[in-house]
């Protein structure tokens, strides 16, 4: 899942809002001197991603797309969730979304746990307003093209505007199947501390 994703799920398990999106940048084990909030925000974050990647619906949606795009289908349907979410966001949350976006932005503090990157991360996504451009198929086309700059080498993710035209009502369903069960999954997981290694 992707950043509204990621926060959207934080903030129904009552968990940080900050921890999950720096389980995006944590690596290997997790460093212990860090608030048990930040902690916690990591360990859900990676239960998520593997509870993603392992669900048939996305896995299907994956394997669905056509070469050269199912190499990097991963990247496309978690930025596809992320736009049905916030397309559908009445379904899974009270508060308007711009409302969330708003209070998201407020909870998201740089400090002195966070990496460069993701400091840079917060900035963009307050800036420029990332999270509602995700609403319209438009945005996130031009947000899953501007992930092309991470690679070294060039990626079809530029130009995959008319894939994602083709597959839209497909991936939606496989969404529409899959979210409700990832929410139960994590509020599962949010009421048993010790299944996030935070046994007291």
């Amino acid at each position: 899942m992707n950043y509204l994703a990621h926060l959207h799920l934080a903030h129904i398990s009552n968990t940080s809002l900050p921890g999950a999106l720096l389980g995006e940048y944590a690596r290997g084990s997790i460093d212990p001197r860090l608030p048990c909030s930040l902690q916690l925000g990591i360990r859900l974050h990676r239960r998520i991603d593997s509870f993603t990647d392992a669900h048939p619906l996305h896995a299907g949606a994956v394997r669905a797309l056509p070469s050269p795009f199912r190499r990097y289908g991963g990247i496309i349907m978690d930025m596809m969730f992320d736009h049905f979410l916030a397309r559908h966001w009445p379904r899974y949350h009270d508060w308007p979304l711009a409302d969330f976006i708003a209070y998201s932005h407020l909870q998201l503090h740089p400090d002195t746990h966070w990496p460069d990157a993701m400091v840079t991360l917060v900035d963009r996504l307050k800036q420029h307003q990332l999270l509602a451009s995700y609403q319209s198929l438009e945005g996130i086309t031009l947000a899953i093209g501007r992930i092309d700059h991470r690679f070294r080498h060039p990626t079809p993710l530029p130009l995959c505007a008319p894939l994602l035209e083709q597959h839209y009502a497909a991936m939606e369903q496989a969404f529409l199947g899959f979210y409700p069960e990832l929410q139960s999954f994590v509020l599962d997981q949010s009421r048993q501390p010790w299944a996030l290694g935070l046994a007291g």
